[in-house]
């Protein structure tokens, strides 16, 4: 054979259905990002709407809030600190609904890890420099939240305590331990109220952008989204975790072990949002409350808008991040937005942008039509003849 005749390229069936489903992929991907658009642009007139209706200039207020949210780089740089906490508590939600386990309990992960933050850079301080302080604070606030979540797996598989009330349940324990913890050994001593001292500066981390809350745990928090996607998307642990959430029954046919993957799932979704608490607190308050806000609820709207994708997530947070900025704009502002106002028209742009990633979802998970073109949805004999 002569060799410089190069090879006859064979169209196979199999890269035909790689080449179909690269193109479906692309095609749902633009249908998500038109209905998201969509979406915007619906939740923008209803908005105007009720501003219109509760007579306030409404126009006016839509031109302050983006300002006030991406206005210029200091209001950008509070739009994505903003975004950090959620960013970490939806990828704890999202990664779990990814593999079938409903965490709800980031909440109570998030208060945990915050209040070990809190602990290790007050009262229970190692020896050694100040960053080496932080990094054992954070990596220990991260394991509690972790065994906080492990908590509720636990309770399920040896007591049978459905995981969606072990962890709305915990929740409510995590609250009241950390109000304890405020009012005994945390608590600060120039004050009776629920409240821990505030961090030494040596223990605040670094702020990159000057005269902003852009610290350092940011591109940490962005680098561990990115850090989950390759694992959930390029990896055979990321793949046993979506095929047990799509249906255990089938994944423990094929040899994977459900239950430690899920136990697995849940220490990792509990870490990040362990991981949130301690970045909030060494990053942006420096002291702690007993009302620590509810970022663990919210990072469940996250993780839904951003279609369980840990980069959708991030795209979500940020979105979130601007609303909060926003609205903080405008109520300051001489328009002087009430409060609860703002909370109605944040609602319902959220609320819009979670109907439309709904409707996406269901229509990406839909059985895909039989057709000539797609060569998966034919029989493999026909295929392989």
């Amino acid at each position: 054979m002569d060799s410089s005749v190069p090879p006859p390229v064979l169209n196979s069936p199999p890269s035909k259905a790689r080449r179909y489903g690269a193109q479906r992929g692309v095609k749902v991907f633009l249908l998500w990002l038109s209905v998201a658009l969509g979406a915007v642009a619906l939740s923008v007139l209803l908005v105007l709407a009720i501003l219109a209706l509760a007579g306030y200039p409404a126009l006016g207020i839509l031109h302050r809030w983006i300002i006030g949210a991406a206005g210029n780089r200091f209001n950008c740089a509070a739009s994505v600190a903003d975004a950090c906490p959620l960013l970490l508590t939806g990828l704890a939600a999202g990664v779990a609904f990814r593999s079938g386990v409903l965490n709800i309990g980031a909440q109570g992960q998030f208060l945990l890890g915050a209040l070990a933050g809190v602990a290790l850079t007050t009262r229970f301080i190692l020896p050694g420099p100040p960053w080496l302080v932080m990094a054992v604070a954070i990596a220990a606030a991260s394991v509690a939240g972790g065994l906080w979540a492990v908590l509720a797996s636990v309770l399920e598989r040896y007591r049978g305590v459905p995981i969606v009330l072990s962890t709305i349940l915990l929740n409510f324990v995590a609250l009241y331990l950390v109000r304890a913890a405020l009012h005994g050994p945390l608590q600060a001593a120039d004050t009776s109220a629920p409240q821990s001292p505030q961090l030494k500066v040596i223990y605040w981390l670094p702020i990159l952008i000057r005269n902003t809350d852009f610290h350092l745990g940011i591109p940490l928090a962005f680098a561990v989204a990115l850090a989950l996607a390759l694992v959930l998307g390029r990896t055979n642990f990321g793949f046993e975790l979506l095929i047990t959430g799509l249906n255990p029954r089938v994944a423990n046919l094929v040899g994977v072990p459900v239950a430690r993957r899920q136990l697995a799932i849940m220490f990792l979704s509990g870490c990040c949002a362990g991981l949130g608490g301690a970045v909030q607190v060494l990053g942006v308050t420096h002291f702690m409350l007993g009302n620590f806000g509810n970022y663990g609820y919210t990072g469940i709207a996250v993780a839904l808008l951003g279609r369980l994708n840990p980069i959708g997530i991030a795209v979500a947070a940020v979105f979130f991040g601007m609303l909060d900025t926003g609205s903080r704009f405008v109520e300051e502002s001489s328009l002087a937005l009430p409060h609860q106002m703002a909370n109605v028209v944040k609602g319902v742009i959220i609320l819009a942008m979670l109907v439309a990633s709904a409707w996406m979802m269901r229509r990406s998970r839909s059985p895909v039509p039989e057709t000539s073109e797609n060569p998966t949805s034919r029989d493999p004999q026909q295929v392989e003849s």
